[in-house]
């Protein structure tokens, strides 16, 4: 069936939906494609642990793990992978960049707001095998991979307590599409201070986002953080639609004021040749800091 389901993508199928505008592809994770000559295999996760270990550093986060350990070991663990996706959610590089953050920050509670179809709980789960999950998402019918362990909602995380856990315990990942810097207020008030974030766009690049979550942690750095305050918008256009980020905006100031220190790492394409990845970590400042 699959051969059969090949050639008429190839012969039919693909030139149709060429013609309407579309690109028709299977829905193959990018990870089912990879090296298998040992050289080959080697220089790709040689690359990635060096670029990974070099943000830990810059991230402020120390890790008792041989990062090049772990990237054999989520080398190993991706084919087994229960979410198969090809557009949207987590590639290769995201995947692996997930699994060495907890790996490294070993977090015995984990938020996650925007769960999709289940790919980052997954990993999550294998980084982390005793962690207390919490997933949160407004729509969850999309699920392929549904953690026995885990907690699901579909309210908003900010909506629930989470007083009882312990935040130098605690890390919270957001992949929900909604204003970042909202999410540094909502963790600080909460008390927690060990933060990840998906599609943290730059202003610059912002505009290849179908869903931009701004004000992004990059854009709070460029319009506070950096030099003098800036007073002229970010502004772009997708899909015909204008957006603009405005500078003087009091959220970014807010949020500005309550981050530490923020590292976006590295996409990972130029070690490993997958789809680019958008992780940044975020810490804030303790309680009476900032």
């Amino acid at each position: 069936m699959p051969r059969l389901m090949e050639r008429l993508r190839r012969r039919w199928l693909g030139p149709l939906f060429d013609r309407l505008g579309y690109d028709l592809v299977p829905a193959t994770p990018d990870w089912a494609h990879r090296p298998v000559s040992p050289h080959e295999v080697e220089e790709l996760l040689g690359n990635a642990a060096a670029q990974l270990a070099a943000d830990l550093a810059a991230a402020g986060i120390p890790c008792r793990h041989d990062v090049r350990a772990l990237v054999g070991e989520f080398w190993d663990l991706i084919p087994r992978a229960p979410v198969r996706q090809r557009r949207g959610g987590s590639g290769f590089n995201g995947a692996l960049q997930l699994f060495v953050l907890m790996r490294a920050l070993e977090p015995d509670h984990v938020i996650e707001s925007g769960v999709f179809r289940g790919l980052t709980t997954w990993v999550i789960r294998q980084a982390r095998p005793d962690a207390r999950i919490f997933c949160r998402d407004p729509d969850l019918s999309g699920l392929q991979y549904r953690d026995p362990g885990a907690t699901y909602c579909t309210q908003d995380w900010s909506t629930a307590d989470w007083s009882a856990l312990d935040p130098a315990r605690t890390v919270a990942f957001f992949d929900d599409h909604v204003a970042q810097a909202r999410r540094v207020v909502e963790a600080r008030a909460r008390g927690l201070t060990r933060l990840v974030f998906d599609d943290d766009a730059a202003g610059h690049r912002i505009h290849t986002h179908g869903g931009p979550a701004h004000p992004t942690i990059a854009m709070v750095r460029a319009l506070h953080e950096t030099g003098p305050a800036r007073r002229e918008p970010i502004r772009w256009q997708r899909n015909g639609r204008v957006f603009e980020q405005p500078a003087d905006d009091p959220l970014v100031r807010k949020a500005a004021r309550l981050i530490a220190r923020a590292h976006a790492f590295d996409d990972l394409h130029g070690a490993t040749g997958y789809s680019p990845a958008r992780l940044t970590y975020v810490a804030l400042h303790p309680e009476g800091g900032g």
